[in-house]
């Protein structure tokens, strides 16, 4: 069997680390589980990694990526309603095919015992949230959204994403994330734009 190289390693380490989150919560997160499932020794996983928090850190770096790719995919539309539309789908998109992220996403208990976790997470929170208050604008520019502060525009696109999320979640993923993403961006369409 040929030897994987370390990116490839530290990526399947994190996968594998969101698919225990995600099965069994943060709680059941060890070293130990997660060497027996990515079959290394735990001294391997530390070669890669030097705790648990710089696994979740790994993590957070995927939502890094998202971040990365959402932003040039909304940067692809030039009308300001389009790229809210894809905003708020693209995100629907995403987690449909990665259901696993959503455990870490909703696991408050990851980011109350670590300040530094925290802070990562609300970087990527508003990272977010000025895409989307940027757009806004933009749409504010040209007249087409409500006389409402961006901030609150803000808040309640991104209130709708979280909330369709978690419903998906506490339903065992029942329905189709991206079909229901739909009709979220129909409603918030009507409620907001001109």
């Amino acid at each position: 069997m040929a030897r994987i190289s370390t990116e490839e390693r530290q990526r399947l380490i994190v996968d594998e680390a969101i698919k225990i989150i995600h099965e069994l919560g943060y709680q059941a997160f060890s070293i130990r589980e997660l060497s027996k499932r990515v079959g290394i020794s735990e001294p391997a996983i530390y070669r890669h990694f030097l705790n648990k928090e710089d696994i979740v850190l790994g993590i957070l770096g995927r939502f890094n990526e998202f971040d990365f790719s959402l932003f040039q995919e909304v940067n692809r539309y030039e009308k300001p309603i389009e790229k809210i539309q894809r905003f708020i789908q693209y995100h629907f998109d995403f987690l449909e095919k990665n259901p696993g992220m959503t455990s870490v996403v909703f696991s408050e208990e990851i980011f109350s015992q670590s300040e530094l976790l925290r802070e990562k997470m609300l970087n990527i929170i508003e990272k977010r949230k000025k895409l989307i208050k940027d757009i806004i604008d933009e749409a504010r520019t040209k007249n087409q959204v409500i006389e409402v502060e961006t901030n609150e525009i803000a808040t309640i696109i991104l209130g709708f994403i979280r909330l369709v999320v978690l419903e998906w979640r506490m339903s065992s993923f029942a329905f189709s994330l991206p079909q229901r993403g739909k009709k979220v961006v129909g409603a918030i369409e009507k409620l907001l734009l001109k």
